[in-house]
């Protein structure tokens, strides 16, 4: 016998990468000192006011003079291999690089009594799966005939890759519900240890497509609005399989109490729930 279940959960995802990373990038580039923006150093080159610049196709020109242009790549060879051809500046040093240490601005200490952890990782993104699956009564095999997840990540940088963090991590929350779990034996000596024998999810376990949506809310909080956008998936899709499986098995009340549920614990609690039936 086959049993079907629909369930959608919610939940916060989690990533650093893309919004960590456009914090400093964006200060960085905005916190330097005039000598080392591209049209100050084409201006001093040339002896030209920064005001008297502008950007135009990919390149840095006096402005009513079409033709005097240099490109980026040009402005900064300059900048980095030949100081001794531009204006005696003590302020004008070789090179355009740039460091900076970014601070977020909503960050906060834990209260003393601990009833509030404080704000660490302010750049959570929201999300909503929502798989429906199969489960074989007689096997304990879970299915899925379909798979939705919805995020919202803020201002998407990259959908398409986006898309492949959700499914990635929807991968990966699949294994964490389903497969992955470690076995030691009666020493503590671990038994899953290699590939061989630590069982992951395949093609063959995955749903034939995980339908991927995209709600764009951006954060107050970060630059560009990013929000996080990697782990989604791995935190969302166990509870929301187990959901399913219970929803499933709704006529044996069958609960998921603890994960992964394995083909073969499921078996067992299929087993228990029918004989508690009988």
């Amino acid at each position: 016998m086959v049993r079907r279940g629909f369930i959608g959960k919610r939940d916060h995802d989690r990533s650093r990468a893309t919004a960590a990373i456009h914090g400093p990038l964006h200060a960085a580039s905005q916190a330097r000192f005039l000598a080392r923006n591209p049209d100050a150093q084409h201006a001093r080159a040339r002896l030209q006011h920064v005001a008297d610049l502008e950007l135009r196709d990919g390149k840095v020109g006096v402005k009513g003079a079409p033709g005097l242009e240099k490109t980026i790549a040009e402005i900064a060879m300059h900048a980095h291999f030949f100081r001794l051809s531009m204006p005696d500046d003590p302020t004008l040093t070789s090179g355009m690089d740039a460091a900076y240490t970014y601070d977020h601005p909503l960050t906060t200490l834990p209260s003393d009594d601990r009833s509030d952890l404080g704000i660490f990782y302010p750049i959570m993104g929201h999300m909503c799966h929502m798989p429906v699956a199969e489960v074989d009564v007689g096997t304990g095999q879970v299915s899925f005939l379909d798979y939705v997840a919805v995020h919202d990540c803020g201002t998407l940088v990259n959908p398409m890759t986006l898309a492949g963090h959700v499914r990635g991590g929807t991968a990966q929350g699949i294994g964490t519900a389903l497969y992955e779990q470690y076995y030691y034996d009666a020493d503590g000596q671990l038994l899953t240890a290699n590939y061989a024998d630590y069982l992951m999810p395949t093609l063959h376990e995955l749903p034939e497509n995980v339908r991927v949506g995209h709600v764009e809310t951006p954060s107050p909080y970060t630059e560009y609005g990013i929000k996080g956008g990697g782990e989604g998936g791995r935190m969302g899709a166990p509870p929301a399989i187990c959901s399913a499986i219970e929803d499933a098995l709704r006529p044996l009340g069958v609960k998921v109490d603890a994960l992964p549920i394995t083909p073969r614990r499921l078996r067992t609690l299929i087993r228990e729930a029918q004989a508690a039936v009988a």
